[in-house]
């Protein structure tokens, strides 16, 4: 039996910068993986993902600039770019024990299941080498503190059920879509659907995209007119959606899905990719020797401390409930970690968590929508500009987005904010800094910018507001909604 401080189960964006918090605080940490180092993040999410969109935008920018100093058609070479991708994620991934180990933090490899609370056997990976002298490592870890980091899987589609050739999941295009598909459906207009979907139709598949709901990106804190630009975008590239809209029914006959949707029409579709959402994963782990209580759903309940039902037992990531997000699972290692090593202190708050879309339009934000500060009791008020009047946005020949600032119209109170446009998601680094800073809404008005930016037109959008508060009689309170707040 080997002891240890805290034992991570599983190393995604999660449970990898558990361990390192974890590690950096004192602890000795055991970390155990049963597949690919990094987790869905790394092998088949955000890193293979971004890596490939970033593609996607070039070709956009470099036909959007044709006769503007650049010549030559450019296309994509998706079979190339699918290479280029493993190469990205390779690399990082050989890298992904270096870094652990020089924090000193002990690599498991094999399958985590607990014996009872507070221990854990990891067995091999592969059952077929389970009773195999040569690989029959078992080891036997124990820890007073354990941090659960398993993620979560594709889920079912009752109507279009996987078949892990043309019915797909996101891992199977990442691990295994080699081709260009003549045509490809998308069910799901969440982020993985419009983002994928954007990412096939610029290397020139015939993309359709469906989505059951009214809007796309339904349940992410989105606001309705940031998506009603990516939906107005959508249509201007010509890339065909709709909403109000699922699938019925599916057949798949010699390569091809035919493909019933829910307003009767009917068509085929070389590829169909399944993002109606995900699971949590949790076979495998033998959780009723632990004690550890899921929910009807199967994901795993905790306390605000990211604690479960059962003391110094932690759950992080998608294997809870909250957003299905690498950045929330981040947000999530550091509070349990701190928590797990120091004591029940932090409390996790995806508020403070800014969300990203990296589609025909990038989309971000963080804090409060309008609606949401109105339902907690503000009186929300939005400072606006576009990119129109940007002079970075005017050099790229790239005016289209905006920078949206909400704050309280009685106080001035910072309470969140939206950017859609070019680095979106860098630059709403700038206002989750301001959220959370005693500056507030005054943050943006006292820094002092470069130029051209895309971060000044933050100044540009709250100068009228911070002027107007300044000449008025109201008791400012400057402070942004989460200054002060762990």
């Amino acid at each position: 039996m080997q002891t240890f401080d805290v034992i991570v189960i599983g190393s995604g964006p999660g449970g990898y910068k558990a361990a390192l918090t974890a590690a950096q605080r004192g602890a000795k940490v055991a970390l155990v993986e049963r597949s690919l180092p990094g987790g869905n993040c790394l092998n088949q999410g955000c890193i293979p993902k971004k890596t490939l969109l970033h593609l996607a935008s070039l070709i956009e920018d470099m036909q959007h600039l044709q006769g503007r100093g650049l010549v030559g058609q450019v296309k994509g070479d998706f079979h190339a770019a699918m290479q280029h991708k493993d190469e990205v994620v390779t690399g990082i991934r050989n890298n992904f024990p270096i870094w652990l180990r020089r924090l000193g933090v002990h690599i498991f490899n094999g399958n985590a299941r607990f014996l009872e609370p507070y221990q854990i056997e990891v067995e091999p990976a592969d059952p077929a080498l389970a009773h195999d002298p040569a690989h029959h490592h078992h080891h036997h870890l124990t820890a007073k503190k354990i941090i659960i980091a398993t993620g979560s899987a594709p889920k079912e589609f009752s109507a279009c059920p996987f078949d892990g050739k043309t019915v797909i999941s996101s891992r199977e295009f990442m691990f295994e879509l080699e081709q260009l598909p003549e045509s490809m459906l998308f069910i799901g207009g969440g982020t993985i659907g419009v983002e994928l979907a954007y990412l096939m139709h610029q290397f020139g598949s015939k993309v359709h995209l469906v989505e059951r709901e009214d809007r796309l990106l339904p349940n992410t804190r989105i606001p309705d007119h940031a998506c009603a630009t990516l939906e107005r975008k959508f249509k201007r590239i010509g890339l065909d959606y709709q909403v109000n809209t699922t699938v019925t029914h599916c057949e798949t006959d010699n390569g091809k899905a035919h493909i019933t949707f829910s307003d009767g029409s009917h068509a085929s579709f070389d590829k169909v990719l399944v993002a109606v959402g995900r699971s949590p994963v949790v076979t495998g782990l033998d959780l009723e020797k632990s004690g550890v209580t899921v929910n009807e759903d199967g994901f795993i309940v905790t306390s605000e401390y990211l604690e479960t039902n059962v003391p110094g037992i932690y759950a992080i990531g998608d294997v809870k409930p909250g957003p299905m997000t690498a950045n929330a699972a981040l947000h999530d290692a550091k509070v349990a970690a701190a928590n797990a090593v120091e004591g029940n202190q932090l409390v996790f708050n995806y508020f403070k968590v800014p969300v990203v879309i990296h589609s025909a339009m990038e989309i971000a934000a963080v804090g409060l929508t309008e609606d949401q500060a109105e339902a907690a009791g503000f009186t929300p008020e939005a400072a606006r500009t576009s990119f129109g009047g940007s002079g970075k946005a005017r050099a790229y020949h790239d005016t289209e987005g905006f920078v949206e600032v909400i704050h309280d119209a009685e106080t001035g109170q910072l309470l969140g904010g939206c950017v859609v446009g070019s680095e979106a998601g860098e630059q709403i680094q700038m206002m989750t800094a301001a959220c959370q800073s005693d500056r507030g809404l005054w943050f943006f008005r006292e820094l002092s910018y470069s130029h051209p930016s895309w971060c000044e037109e933050f100044e540009t959008a709250i100068e009228p507001c911070t002027t107007a508060f300044s000449k008025s009689e109201k008791e400012i309170f400057r402070p942004g909604i989460y200054a002060g707040h762990e």
